[in-house]
């Protein structure tokens, strides 16, 4: 949330091998949903957010902070990492902000494991593989007429779920990916579904 932050951030993402994106929007339509953070994660049990359209706090200019990403979201080096990651890509676009690189979704990788199971939602995920119940997203912003948006969601709040979810995110990804090698699905899943 400060500028030193950032750009200590923007100076430790070009060396890392992979990294987690994961935002938190307004709504889930991904077309009209306002970017209120963005979470990062390229080690098991680190992230980090950036605060961008919360109501209240301590945050950073959107058009800095995209600027400060792009040119690591731009890298097709630099793989990128999510769970729906299609969502995040369709944000950051409608923001101005474009992503090359995009190496690996965790969600598309659990369904080719699995066809058939229920679930492949990120929370469903971390329970089913490693027995952690995640913070539902209707513990921030509640349900029905009381539901609010991210936006209004505490910055500290806010920042401990999503870097929770960038975190189990990249955890995910180092588990799933030997398991499509050991079923003979990986060029499925990089060749096809990626």
């Amino acid at each position: 949330d400060s500028e030193e932050a950032f750009s200590a951030l923007l100076d430790q993402l070009p060396r890392r091998p992979e990294g987690v994106i994961d935002v938190e929007t307004t709504g889930k339509d991904h077309m009209q949903a306002a970017l209120v953070g963005i979470a990062l994660s390229a080690d098991v049990g680190l992230g980090y957010y950036i605060p961008v359209g919360h109501h209240q706090g301590v945050q950073l200019p959107l058009a800095r902070v995209l600027d400060g990403l792009r040119p690591w979201l731009m890298d097709p080096a630099a793989p990128k990492i999510g769970h729906n990651i299609k969502y995040d890509i369709t944000v950051l676009m409608t923001h101005g902000a474009a992503m090359r690189g995009v190496a690996f979704d965790t969600m598309i990788a659990a369904y080719l494991l699995n066809p058939a199971q229920r679930g492949l939602g990120l929370k469903d995920q971390a329970a089913v593989r490693f027995g952690v119940q995640m913070t539902p997203i209707t513990d921030l912003i509640g349900t029905g007429k009381t539901q609010r948006t991210m936006a209004e969601v505490p910055i500290q709040t806010a920042a401990a779920y999503a870097v929770a979810d960038a975190d189990f995110t990249l955890r995910l990804r180092r588990i799933l990916e030997p398991e499509l090698q050991a079923k003979d699905l990986f060029s499925l899943f990089r060749d096809v579904e990626m």
